[in-house]
């Protein structure tokens, strides 16, 4: 395939014009030449890498609105909210059917494509991650899953443009019996391994009240921060646990909406990325609009900062670069570069995005994109150069049965 006359953004973080030709699902910038006849016109269209969505729980968006007003240590209490909640989870514990399951993420990724996202790590596995592997698979995107107990059988596999990654402890599951079965299974398996880290006072209280330190130091401190080592929220993380982090090659995942709603609070980033922390961006629980998270992240650092410190720029490579790095996948994905995955998104220049100037060293595209975006305007999304929505519509699967599916699940579990 042929992509004419594009504007799009370039691993510099610039817009520029040019035509990109698409050969076995990759990008080639050098050359005008493609495998195949099929040329498409991008006049019309501003294209940038597919994002990625760092952290997600794909059960979550039918548990929206639920866990409103309480704090993550209260779920499932006496109330009459905690007692909804504890239906909720009961019924995706025991009578959830698999084929139930994918439905529930199939239209959690079908809201992410029309978004612009390409790559989803999901951190519900149920009890069979290859369910979500399948689901993701079935719409043509790629992503990662977190196995948790399930890693011995699956860290060695890959499912078609799915991997599958290893779970560090969740804060209150830290005991020094528990550190060293991590620091063996770490040796064992060459993979990626995440948890939550430090999301709410509650987390990081746990750990400081029985080893008077923070995970992060103890991860640090059992060999268990790396380059491959990322963690969720990292809201009440510490200056010296960024240094950490930073020394370490670790990525963190800023989840700004459910920070706030959660009442988890807002993480540091401005001094994560003043120390050169990796920090790439999540949509977490119950959401599945990276533009608005992508918004929030930037609105947060402009609060109490210099206007001129943080720019568009440094929030975009957070939603595509900083993401695949984070998966190890910076060789492959988050930039439109030669050789690399033909993961694209086709935005359309409408008029809520004008005017679009680029003169000098002057330019407002990515301002201009992140401030005004809609999903509406994501008019194709492509992966490994095969389109997954065209003209708006989802390609790999019928979008109104899998609306439809969802809604009766709904249906069964709140009736």
């Amino acid at each position: 395939m042929l992509l004419k006359n594009v504007t799009y953004l370039n691993s510099e973080m610039k817009f520029e014009k040019g035509e990109i030709a698409i050969n076995e699902g990759s990008i080639h910038l050098n050359t005008v030449e493609s495998n195949d006849s099929e040329v498409f016109d991008c006049s019309e269209y501003l294209v940038i890498p597919g994002l990625i969505n760092a952290h997600f729980h794909s059960y979550s968006s039918i548990a929206k609105g639920l866990m409103k007003e309480m704090k993550i240590q209260d779920w499932c209490n006496d109330s009459e909210q905690g007692r909804l909640q504890n239906h909720l989870f009961e019924y995706l514990d025991t009578n959830l059917l698999d084929e139930e399951f994918v439905w529930i993420g199939q239209q959690s990724y079908v809201d992410m494509i029309k978004n612009g996202v390409t790559f989803v790590s999901d951190s519900d596995p149920g009890n069979d991650p290859a369910l979500l592997a399948q689901a993701i698979n079935k719409l043509g995107i790629r992503g990662m899953v977190d196995t948790y107990a399930r890693f011995p059988e699956l860290l060695s596999r890959k499912d078609g443009n799915v991997s599958y990654g290893a779970h560090l402890l969740e804060e209150e599951d830290i005991t020094e019996e528990t550190l060293l079965e991590c620091v063996k299974n770490k040796k064992n398996y060459d993979s990626i391994f995440m948890t939550h880290c430090m999301e709410n006072g509650w987390r990081k209280d746990l750990v400081y009240s029985s080893f008077n330190k923070s995970s992060v130091e103890l991860y640090k401190e059992y060999g268990l921060l790396d380059h491959k080592t990322i963690l969720f929220h990292g809201v009440h993380m510490s200056e010296n646990d960024m240094e950490l982090a930073a020394d370490a090659e670790s990525s963190v995942v800023h989840c700004p909406i459910s920070n706030l709603w959660s009442g988890a609070g807002q993480a540091n980033v401005k001094e994560m990325l003043r120390r050169k922390v990796n920090v790439c961006l999540g949509t977490d629980y119950a959401h599945t609009d990276m533009w608005e998270v992508m918004r929030m992240a930037y609105y947060l650092l402009k609060l109490n900062t210099d206007v001129s410190e943080f720019s568009a720029e440094a929030i975009f490579k957070m939603a595509t670069v900083n993401g695949a790095c984070a998966y190890q996948l910076h060789n492959e994905i988050g930039q439109i570069k030669e050789g690399y995955k033909a993961d694209l998104v086709f935005i359309k220049k409408d008029a809520a995005l004008q005017p679009l100037v680029q003169k000098g060293n002057f330019t407002n595209y990515l301002h201009n994109l992140l401030t005004n975006m809609k999903s509406e305007f994501i008019q194709h999304v492509m992966v490994d150069g095969k389109w997954v929505m065209k003209d708006k519509e989802i390609l790999n699967v019928d979008e109104e049965l899998v609306r439809r599916r969802y809604l009766e699940i709904v249906e069964r579990i709140f009736a």
